[in-house]
């Protein structure tokens, strides 16, 4: 069989077994079509395939496997001639590496990709590199320069009339609003995003949504009763939409987060040790920051000499990560708790 045929008959078998959800299968399909049109001199047909197969790899949780792809991606040949991927493959990379905690590397790569001459790009490429630039920057604690970005963000919202692109636009200026305390415009913006996306038929997308806001309204101190009610919008929508285990681990520590914050001390506890016993080795993010709240939670109860060697764990592992901002997070809750000890 020659190499078109091969390439034709995979890209095929990998969008049906994405429609099975059968991730591994999707992403084995991919990459015989990228091989098969690299070896054809088919740069585009290599591109698209090689990041169907990262993005597909993120969303099973190889998150090694799909640094190394796009990485791959980067240093080819191929992605040369297509901005417009080379661009969307640094967007792709640095969402992994913010997910995985590496927050420092997420920052370089999206402040690579922003460098791309804005000509080079489509608008929705150029709302790409940005909306991943703010996130980066937010999450690398620089929540000012943040905030000073998603006003070119909302100005790309000119005479869009996508629902999809005008959620996804909001979404992102609430996040950074709350992360940097400015409460009304979080609001603002998130009952914004809330009506964009609630017109889409994605499932999947208003899981995320809901997910990511419990989250920031937390960070915010906001757990109130709308907050619960994101929180339970997403437990509904990944329930009946599925999810990777990252999305599903990520629920578990929201929820139990809000428990704690909610007072309810002994919940929280319960929720937050189960999760510590099985997320130590696969998942070191985010089993720092469960240990993290942990030691929260340990500390509001009494419990000291606990909570301290709950925050120096995780401290160790944010620090390995280079997860800055949490790591400065756990050295002052060590801190305090020193502080209550003596």
């Amino acid at each position: 069989m020659d190499n078109n045929a091969v390439f034709i008959l995979n890209e095929y078998r990998a969008q049906q077994a994405q429609e099975r959800r059968d991730y591994v299968a999707a992403i084995a399909h991919s990459w015989t079509a990228a091989e098969a049109a690299s070896e054809s001199g088919d740069a585009w047909g290599f591109c698209r395939m090689a990041f169907q197969a990262g993005q597909l790899q993120l969303n099973f949780g190889f998150t090694e496997d799909a640094v190394a792809t796009c990485r791959q991606l980067l240093e080819s040949e191929a992605v040369k001639d297509y901005p417009e991927f080379e661009s969307r493959t640094r967007v792709l990379l640095a969402r992994i590496l913010h997910d995985d905690g590496q927050m420092q590397e997420a920052l370089a790569v999206a402040r690579e990709a922003s460098r791309r001459p804005a000509k080079e790009l489509s608008l929705d490429g150029r709302r790409r590199v940005q909306q991943v630039l703010v996130a980066s920057l937010a999450d690398e604690g620089d929540t000012e320069a943040a905030w000073a970005e998603t006003a070119h963000l909302v100005a790309m919202l000119d005479g869009v009339t996508s629902a999809r692109t005008i959620g996804m636009t909001y979404w992102t200026v609430s996040n950074v609003a709350f992360m940097s305390s400015r409460i009304d415009e979080g609001l603002k913006n998130q009952r914004l995003a809330a009506e964009a996306l609630s017109r889409l038929d994605d499932v999947n997308l208003w899981a995320q949504f809901n997910k990511a806001t419990a989250h920031v309204r937390l960070v915010a101190g906001l757990a109130g009763g709308e907050t619960a009610e994101f929180l339970e919008r997403a437990e509904v929508a990944f329930a009946v939409a599925g999810g990777s285990e990252v999305d599903l681990y990520e629920m578990r520590i929201t929820r139990a987060w809000f428990e704690l914050m909610s007072g309810n001390e002994g919940v929280a506890e319960g929720l937050l040790c189960s999760l510590a016993k099985e997320l130590a080795g696969p998942y070191p993010f985010l089993h720092a920051r469960t240990l993290l709240i942990l030691a929260q939670c340990l500390d509001g109860t009494g419990r000291q000499d606990e909570a301290s060697e709950c925050a120096l764990q995780c401290e160790r592992i944010f620090s390995e990560l280079g997860a800055d901002v949490y790591a400065s997070e756990s050295r002052e809750l060590i801190d305090t708790i020193q502080l209550g000890v003596s």
